[in-house]
């Protein structure tokens, strides 16, 4: 097998790692300490793929300050347990295995704090078969996944045109075709298919074994 872009970019939480359960608790655990009934559960999946800052602002109304305490909160929860109640989705390690065997470069670009996402992949034995990995600011405020895409790129020594960035939300989409990378929808993720075409997705996967077409070649 021959990789078709020389670097492919992953996503973490919805592409990577099925990840709702540790991330939707500390959630709730960091409004109801503050006082906060937390959202309805629809409401609460949208926290899945953006900077927490932006999610505890946008959507439970949060003022700054408040979202401030809200994501020291959660992520004094997610550091002693949360980052535990994850898992790999089925036939990702594979994949990134072929991957590398394959010459490509793998990288992780995650709105995940680069602490946590690094403590997430070494957990999960994902590290081995990353080149790099960037994750956002540690004060969750976000750095933007265009930012991120290109920091990955410039990290594996490929430039955007000759690398894929794969996710499941909009921001990923947005960032990857802002950065001048192709675009690979994980269909299986957190996000809808409506909004990853409506972001531009043309090519969706709905399980981690559909990306191994747009992946690979004979």
């Amino acid at each position: 097998m021959r990789p078709v872009y020389d670097a492919v970019l992953f996503d973490l939480d919805g592409t990577l790692t099925e990840s709702h359960p540790g991330i939707l608790h500390c959630v709730r655990l960091s409004l109801e300490e503050m006082g906060f009934t937390p959202p309805a559960e629809e409401i609460m999946r949208r926290f899945i793929g953006p900077p927490l800052w932006y999610s505890y602002t946008n959507f439970c109304g949060l003022t700054p300050e408040q979202a401030d305490e809200a994501v020291e909160r959660y992520r004094a929860h997610y550091r002693k347990t949360g980052y535990l109640e994850c898992a790999v989705y089925p036939g990702i390690l594979p994949l990134l295995q072929d991957l590398q065997a394959a010459g490509a470069k793998v990288a992780v670009a995650t709105a995940k704090p680069h602490s946590m996402a690094a403590a997430v992949c070494g957990h999960l034995g994902i590290s081995p078969f990353v080149d790099f990995l960037i994750g956002n600011r540690e004060d969750e405020k976000g750095i933007g996944k265009r930012w991120l895409v290109e920091a990955a790129c410039r990290g594996v020594g490929v430039p955007p045109g000759r690398a894929v960035m794969i996710g499941d939300t909009r921001y990923d989409c947005e960032g990857a075709l802002q950065a001048g990378a192709a675009f690979l929808g994980a269909g299986y993720g957190y996000g809808s298919e409506e909004e990853l075409r409506q972001a531009g997705g043309e090519r969706i996967a709905p399980t981690p074994q559909a990306l191994r077409p747009y992946l690979f070649s004979a």
